[in-house]
């Protein structure tokens, strides 16, 4: 111990030195941290800065980021902050019943719902959406409109007797249903994968929501994709049904714990159960869906459901476009196509054969990638 004290301040300054010119070569004890934070432009370097202080309090924060002590030290204080105050030291994460995790802004959205305003949006937002399908039904193409489920709206009763909920019981109930209902009055092609995946509790031996995650896990994605593709095959034989079996694993990797990994402390609890699925192969050759652009425009939820109707479901030439502008991916290893895009980038959708918009029930009707796609293609960059 008293080696590393006097060897620190020493790595600390490589650490210093790295940062600016080989991030990689910095020097870390402890597991990496997971999650991202917030950065901010350093202050100038002025006198002005000096005398408010604005330039140590800058300085210290690079050193104490660079001490190689600092991941250690961060989920031992985090572990403490567990055991003495019960409480998580991660913005956004809220602990429910037997280790269920979710995030702060899906509680939000759940506990406020509210069918006036929701009919008064919905109203506002479902002629854009129909003016979206008949700009590719009037060119012979495919619109359908995905709703996504909530894990709060799923399994409420794991968080309810942790937070405050105002809103009406029948507010949370009716909420989907209302919606679905103004959907397929005024002719919106969709599917409601939110009220499909709801209709799985208890269906299988662990619920579609892994407790460390806040998306889907691989039942929920597989009985997802399958519906989307009997969709599209609803008038003719255009794309294959899945077919798998599952296994059920108490090692959970990527976004079945993506909550637990945040947490950032030192005994998570990462052995729960999540299930692990094996699809039987389809003869793509079969299949029309194997030679048609496929755009799903959408948010997180979008990228497991969009590897398996690559991968499974035929959909060889499917592109996903992260909240519209962040990024675009496709190919079979689902890789990163390119990041950052603009206006321009988002114009040739208007000439996809199939576009699949995809909103989470958490921020219906009319999101902001939903109102941004309507803007471009009906209204022109």
């Amino acid at each position: 111990m008293a080696g590393l004290l006097l060897v620190l301040p020493i790595l600390t300054l490589w650490n210093l030195a790295a940062g600016e010119f080989a991030p990689k070569l910095a020097i870390k004890i402890g597991r990496r941290l997971a999650g991202v934070t917030e950065t901010q432009a350093p202050p100038a370097p002025s006198l002005r800065n000096v005398a408010n202080g604005d330039l140590q309090r800058e300085a210290m924060r690079d050193i104490s980021d660079s001490n190689p002590l600092r991941p250690m030290l961060i989920r031992l204080s985090n572990q403490f902050r567990v055991r003495l105050l019960g409480a998580y030291d991660s913005p956004g994460v809220v602990a429910g019943d037997n280790g269920q995790l979710i995030e702060q802004v899906y509680v939000d959205e759940y506990c406020h719902r509210d069918l006036a305003a929701l009919e008064g949006k919905a109203r506002a937002w479902i002629p854009k959406l129909k003016a979206l399908q008949d700009v590719y039904t009037a060119r012979g193409h495919v619109f359908i409109y995905l709703i996504t489920p909530s894990k709060m709206a799923h399994i409420p009763e794991a968080f309810l007797g942790h937070v405050a909920c105002p809103s009406a019981p029948a507010a949370r109930t009716q909420y989907l249903p209302t919606y679905v209902k103004m959907l397929r009055e005024a002719g919106i092609r969709f599917v409601d994968l939110a009220t499909l995946i709801h209709g799985l509790k208890s269906h299988y031996e662990i619920d579609v929501f892994p407790p460390g995650g806040v998306h889907w896990n691989a039942l929920g994605v597989a009985n997802a994709a399958d519906a989307v593709l009997a969709e599209l095959a609803r008038d003719r034989p255009f794309a294959p049904r899945l077919k798998w079996t599952y296994t059920i694993t108490n090692r959970p990797s990527g976004s079945d714990r993506e909550l637990t990994d945040i947490l950032n402390i030192i005994y998570s609890r990462d052995r729960f159960a999540t299930a692990k699925v094996t699809f039987r192969g389809n003869n793509c050759a079969d299949f029309p869906a194997a030679h048609q652009s496929v755009a799903l425009v959408g948010g997180s939820f979008i990228h497991a459901l969009a590897q398996v109707l690559l991968a499974q479901g035929c959909l060889r030439e499917l592109q996903s476009y992260n909240y519209l502008y962040r990024g675009r991916r496709g190919g079979p290893n689902y890789a990163v196509d390119k990041d950052h895009l603009t206006a321009a980038d988002i114009v040739p959708l208007a000439d996809a054969d199939i576009m699949l918009l995809e909103e989470n029930e958490q921020v219906l009707p009319g999101s902001a990638h939903a109102e941004e796609l309507y803007r471009v293609l009906i209204k022109g960059p």
